[in-house]
This record gives C-alpha cells, sequence and structure tokens, in this order.
C-alpha cells in the first residue's frame, strides 16, 4: 500500500469510526509512528482531521447554528467570502470544479400516451424513445449549462447502457467526471411514462450501478468536495455513500444542497447537515407529516422541514411555481408561462441551475428566477437531459420583465 492508498484508508476510518489512534493504525497499516504522524497532518491539512495526542478526531461541523440565526444572508456571505480572495482555492488546481454533483446516470425509455392507464388497462403508446437521464446526470448537465465548472461523479454498469452513457458525457458541457465502473450490476435505467392530457408523467427506476458505489471508490474525490462552492446531490445513490459524502461537505465551507429524490425515510438522519433542501410537493408531504392542499399547507411543511435542520427550504410546486421559507419570511415565485411538452426533467432543471448560479455568485432570490426560467423552458423540450442554453434563458427572463 503506497502513502496515497493508505492516507485514503485513513481517511475513511475517520469519517466511519470519527476518532482514530496512531498506535491501531501502526499495527493496521505496519508503518512506523511517524509515518502515522505524517498521515494524520495530511489530514488535518486538507481540513478533515483534527489532531490531538495519540491521534485525530473529525473536525467539528462547520458553525452550523451561526448559519442557522442569520439565515439567507449568512450562507450567502460565507459562500462570498470563501471566493473572494484572490488566492482562492478553486484558482489553486486546474481541476478544481465550483459545482461537485454526486449522482446517477440511468437510461430512460420514454413512452408517451394520450392519458395514464388505469389497472390493469392495455392502452396504445404514441412514441417510445430513449435518453440520458439520472437525477444526477440531468442536474449536472442543467448546471454545466450555467456554469463552465461542474465536475459530476457517477457509477455506470459494464455494458452497453455504460459505452452510451460515456458517450452522452463527453456531449456535454461538463468541466470534468469521475466515471466508476461495475462488473455485475447494469447501468441504471428508468420508464417514464408521460401523458398528453395530464401534462405530468410516471417514472420507475433500476438504480443498478448507481446505488452500489463502495467507500474506496469515492475516498479520493473528497478533496474535489472540499474545494467546491457548492455540493449538491440526490437519493438515487446507496444511501451509505450518500450520507459519506454530506457529512463531509458538511465540515467544508461548501454550500450543501439536497434534492430528496426519490424520497427514502434514511434522508431524516442526514438533514441535519443540509443548507439548502429542494423537495416537491410529494416529498416536502413525507419530510414533515404535513399534506399539501393549498399554499397554507405547504408554507407549514416549510417549517417543519426547517426546524430539522435545512437553512433554505424551497418547495417546488410544479405549475405553481415554488414557496421559499429562510426561518424568518415566507417568498413564493410565480412560474413562467412555458408550452408544456415533457416534464420529466422539471426539477433536475431546476436543480442544476440553482446550484451552478449560486455558485456563480448570484444572490439567491436572483438564483431561484433563473432556475425557475430554466426549467420552464425545459419542460418545453422532450428528454429529462435536454437542457436550454444561457441566451434562451435571458431572453425569458427579459420577456418577463
Amino acid at each position: 500500500m503506497n502513502k496515497q492508498e493508505r492516507i485514503r484508508a485513513i481517511r475513511i476510518l475517520l469519517l466511519q469510526k470519527k476518532k482514530v489512534f496512531t498506535s491501531d493504525l501502526v499495527r493496521q497499516f505496519s508503518v512506523t509512528e511517524r509515518t502515522i504522524r505524517r498521515d494524520l497532518k495530511t489530514l488535518e491539512d486538507s481540513g478533515i482531521a483534527q489532531l490531538f495526542f495519540g491521534g485525530a478526531k473529525v473536525i467539528n461541523l462547520v458553525e452550523k447554528d451561526i448559519f442557522k440565526e442569520t439565515g439567507i444572508k449568512k450562507i450567502m456571505m460565507n459562500l462570498g467570502n470563501k471566493y473572494s480572495q484572490a488566492n482562492a482555492a478553486a484558482e489553486k488546481e486546474a481541476n478544481t470544479s465550483e459545482v461537485y454533483i454526486l449522482g446517477s446516470f440511468n437510461v430512460d425509455i420514454v413512452t408517451e400516451v394520450s392519458s395514464f392507464p388505469t389497472v390493469g388497462q392495455t392502452i396504445h403508446a404514441k412514441s417510445t424513445n430513449f435518453y440520458a437521464g439520472g437525477k444526477g446526470s440531468n442536474q449536472a448537465t442543467a448546471a454545466a449549462k450555467v456554469s463552465d465548472a461542474v465536475h459530476f461523479t457517477v457509477k455506470i454498469g459494464k455494458d452497453e447502457f455504460g459505452e452510451k452513457a460515456r458517450n452522452y458525457f463527453s456531449s456535454t458541457q461538463l468541466k470534468s467526471l469521475t466515471v466508476m465502473e461495475d462488473e455485475e450490476k447494469p447501468t441504471g435505467n428508468a420508464v417514464v411514462l408521460v401523458s398528453e392530457s395530464e401534462r405530468d408523467n410516471m417514472i420507475t427506476i433500476d438504480l443498478g450501478a448507481n446505488e452500489n458505489i463502495h467507500e474506496d471508490e469515492i475516498s479520493d474525490d473528497l478533496v474535489r468536495i472540499q474545494d467546491a462552492k457548492v455540493f449538491l446531490t440526490q437519493l438515487e445513490n446507496n444511501f451509505a455513500i450518500t450520507r459519506m459524502a454530506v457529512e463531509y461537505a458538511s465540515r467544508t465551507n461548501a454550500l450543501v444542497m439536497l434534492n430528496p429524490a426519490p424520497y427514502v425515510d434514511d434522508v431524516k438522519t442526514i438533514i441535519n447537515m443540509i443548507d439548502l433542501i429542494t423537495p416537491n410537493e410529494t416529498e416536502a408531504e413525507e419530510l414533515s407529516g404535513v399534506a399539501i392542499h393549498s399554499l397554507e399547507d405547504a408554507k407549514k411543511a416549510a417549517q417543519v422541514i426547517h426546524e430539522m435542520g435545512p437553512k433554505i427550504v424551497i418547495i417546488t410546486l410544479g405549475s405553481k411555481g415554488c414557496l421559499v421559507f429562510d426561518g424568518e419570511a415566507f417568498h413564493q415565485f410565480e412560474p413562467f408561462k412555458a408550452v408544456v411538452a415533457d416534464t420529466s426533467g422539471a426539477g433536475d432543471s431546476f436543480n442544476g441551475a440553482l446550484a451552478a448560479c449560486l455558485a456563480n455568485g448570484k444572490p439567491l432570490f436572483d438564483a431561484i428566477n433563473y432556475a425557475s426560467a430554466f426549467a420552464s423552458l425545459a419542460v418545453e423540450r422532450k428528454g429529462a437531459s435536454n437542457m436550454p442554453d444561457d441566451a434562451l434563458v435571458q431572453a425569458r427572463l427579459a420577456l418577463a420583465k
């Protein structure tokens, strides 16, 4: 085991156990005490560990109580302060990205129908097409339309769909990629049913390789997370890895952003580490326990979710826009008018554009407005990954003034 591999292994032990001892590491890795002390010093310099006599522990979470007390202004100020200096970390390395996205890739098999079938009913499809998809991939593609410094980490299968995934990634504007390959699990895939009359969709997913990421595979990416302005993830990977990445990101100066979809109850165990969360109505109901039938219900749900830890709660309301709560006040954003063709990537386009706008330094409300316009254009296109260019978004924003 070389030095880099050993440090990676110690980093994982720290994240798992919260505390490690020099004597134990000497025995485990069969190296000298001096070597282990140097390794721990490297981890301290990287911002993950705090040394004590005889070992090291994971550093405390980054002053989360301060964020909670001051809401949006403090988060945005911290985001700006980190990157306003001439020698900012993002400028230290050519491969540093401003937006780091951990997520999934799926091949979307999209079938268009006149209306959704009832239970037991067989209906004719109007068309069937194959598109690149997956919440992580869609959000990364959207973010890369807005920022030229987006990194995406994903795992695919060693199969035909995996090759299509690599070809797709090469066609995007992503700055960098970490692509892991699974020898056994297939590339993720989703069956998307799009209804013409309801102007909505139903989705089933086989996550495959997406939910088989191992700790040692992602450990090298922790440095990328540390240097990012915004960390964004969803819930289409195995939850242990999502937890590990969120926990690490919460110990950095990155704005930690979570799109809690598809919903799993385990998300409640990490929600206290999230700065900005973006549930839709269904996910907000699951998180809060509040049934949402009106705007007032959505406000109650947002308050409950905010009390769970996130500093900013944005509930996306589909055709009704979105509701924002920062612990102090509610703000409602009306949707942009759109000629809807496919809603399957609406939330992903919003999340990716929002993350990139925040990393670019836009104020929160301006970023939400831009992301809303971006999403309104995305739903006019078929395919969840078919994202608009900035020029189109600017034109739509100008028309709305």
